[in-house]
């Protein structure tokens, strides 16, 4: 993926805890539902989260997290919020976990404030081959052209055992919504030839399974409007 030729700076704030939780209470799946226009189409995440709204980011997060192991890369990780998630959560735990958190990197094509490492390409990553646990993707496959490089790619840097973990929107609502979304961060910058707003997961799944991943369990969220995609080899 070219490096786009607008460029932003932008350091986000973290989630909070309560944003976070694996599993709602009845109160906040009541509020995030009356208040799904506001997290879904009007408000940056940020301003969900200022007003008791669960954001579309916590959301992801919330999937994503529970799916981590070991040393993990972060492939398009913006803001790079993912990992910081990550290390504080393994702050609480053994050492050897703490020194993976550590060891995690997150990788983007454009700096966005977060202290990513910038990457030429996502199908030619600057690591060694099975040097991470787990390789994450997280709303972003589809705005990477050489997507089918990437995942083998992830393939490669991958240890044996590890995963890959993605998140994905589908292709009507994502058309749909990066068309709504004026803070969205395509807004901000260059979109490539290649890149698509949304993939179904039949898409997905093939992908991973034609980059040599065998197993992949899936799991819709938000309403069934986002799924999560565990892959292994």
């Amino acid at each position: 993926m070219a490096m786009a030729s607008q460029l932003r700076t932008h350091t986000s704030s973290l989630p909070p805890d309560w944003a976070l939780q694996p599993a709602k209470p009845a109160h906040r799946k009541v509020w995030d539902l009356l208040g799904a226009p506001l997290r879904m189409v009007v408000l940056p995440d940020e301003a969900s989260e200022r007003i008791g709204l669960t954001s579309l980011r916590a959301e992801r997060m919330a999937a994503v997290l529970p799916e981590l192991k070991g040393r993990v890369l972060d492939v398009g990780a913006g803001d790079n919020v993912l990992l910081k998630l990550y290390r504080r959560r393994a702050a609480g735990l053994s050492a050897a976990k703490l020194a993976d958190a550590e060891a995690s990197v997150g990788v983007d094509v454009i700096d966005w404030g977060g202290g990513c490492r910038i990457v030429r390409s996502s199908a030619e990553l600057p690591f060694p081959a099975a040097s991470f646990d787990t390789v994450v993707f997280v709303a972003c496959l589809n705005h990477i052209p050489e997507r089918r490089e990437a995942l083998r790619e992830a393939q490669r840097v991958l240890r044996p055992g590890g995963r890959v973990v993605a998140t994905m929107i589908g292709r009507f609502i994502g058309d749909i919504g990066h068309r709504l979304w004026w803070y969205s961060e395509d807004k901000h910058r260059d979109v490539a030839d290649g890149e698509v707003m949304g993939m179904n997961r039949d898409e997905v799944v093939g992908l991973l399974r034609e980059a040599g991943f065998g197993r992949v369990r899936t799991r819709g969220f938000v309403y069934g409007l986002n799924t999560l995609y565990v892959a292994e080899g």
